[in-house]
């Protein structure tokens, strides 16, 4: 081997060496770091049940859809008000609306938060129920800025739902009937047969599933509160994607609690998730996707919500480390 080829050699290594490292890192100090159990404590009854998606509608400038968010009716401290909380993988940790608890403190005063030296609100020791499966915590975030000082009665959104709540467990989301459980049961008894996605990284948030675009090979993060989009990104991404369309200028997307403009460009290519395809979709970008610049598309491009999942059964199996569809 002459000269040259042993130097090229080497740095081939060291590229290689670099960019298993950067995974690792981000594996541990993201990912690990950012993974919380905050429910102690589960209980479900012998046979799967499912509780009902209100699914929400929303606008974005011109732009409007049936499909929003999802929300899950709760029941909070057994209290039972038409309750309901966002179900968002895309947030680590479920939180609850410090603004609309402070509201409905007067009439149940088991809601008020306790303030920590740090000057973080908590709601100690909650039970959360959604429909016959019970969670118990030490303790739920409740964040001072968020939610609303009027309450509609009928359905009061009194906070998010996130990955915590299925970490170990596994989730089944059924957009077919629009339900969706959380459960230990064995995953040969679900009732549902399922295509796993191979190459998904399921234990750990985010929840990391390949994918192809562009005819490249790519990580999105499964993110179910970005329900109408089957493609996030930040604006560097969106400008440099090819095979794609000019950009639109759309206004504008919400993410707790600040707006902002966002983006768009329709692919002429298309993108691909284990057997399902999304043929010539948009891709959307907006300031509040910058802190994902860092991270090259082969390491993490960006979100995908429930767009490209609608009429499937997904299995988010964080026990064993599955995403499966069932078609």
């Amino acid at each position: 081997m002459n000269k040259k080829l042993k130097i090229l050699a080497i740095v081939g290594v060291f590229i290689v060496t670099l960019l298993f490292t950067g995974w690792q890192v981000f594996n541990y100090y993201w990912r690990t770091r950012g993974t919380i159990n905050t429910f102690h404590s589960f209980s479900e009854p012998d046979t799967i049940s499912y509780t009902d998606i209100r699914w929400v509608e929303d606008s974005y400038g011109p732009l409007k859809t049936n499909i929003g968010a999802f929300f899950v009716k709760v029941k909070l401290n057994g209290i039972d008000d038409s309750f309901y909380m966002q179900f968002d993988t895309g947030t680590s940790q479920s939180l609850l609306y410090g603004k609309t608890l402070n509201t409905l403190k007067q009439k149940y005063p088991s809601f008020e938060p306790v303030k920590s030296q740090s000057g973080s609100s908590w709601l100690e020791s909650p039970n959360l129920v959604i429909g016959k499966l019970s969670f118990d915590a030490e303790k739920i975030l409740a964040l001072d800025d968020l939610g609303s000082d009027e309450i509609d009665s009928s359905f009061i959104i009194i906070g998010t739902i996130g990955f915590d709540a299925i970490v170990g467990r596994k989730l089944i989301l059924d957009f077919k009937n629009n339900r969706l459980t959380i459960t230990n049961k064995d995953i040969n008894n679900l009732g549902f047969s399922f295509t796993e996605v191979a190459g998904a990284s399921i234990d750990r948030f985010p929840i990391l599933i390949p994918a192809v675009v562009n005819e490249n090979k790519v990580q999105l993060s499964y993110d179910t509160g970005s329900s109408m989009f089957p493609l996030v990104v930040d604006n560097q991404k969106l400008i440099g994607l090819k095979n794609a369309e000019p950009i639109d200028t759309l206004c504008c997307v919400t993410s707790w609690g600040k707006s902002f403009n966002f983006y768009r460009r329709k692919l002429n290519t298309s993108i691909k998730i284990g057997e399902l395809t999304e043929e010539k979709p948009y891709v959307y970008s907006s300031n509040a996707m910058e802190q994902y610049s860092i991270f090259p598309s082969w390491l993490m491009m960006g979100l995908t919500g429930n767009q490209m999942f609608l009429n499937k059964v997904i299995l988010v199996d964080t026990e064993n480390n599955i995403f499966g569809i069932n078609n």
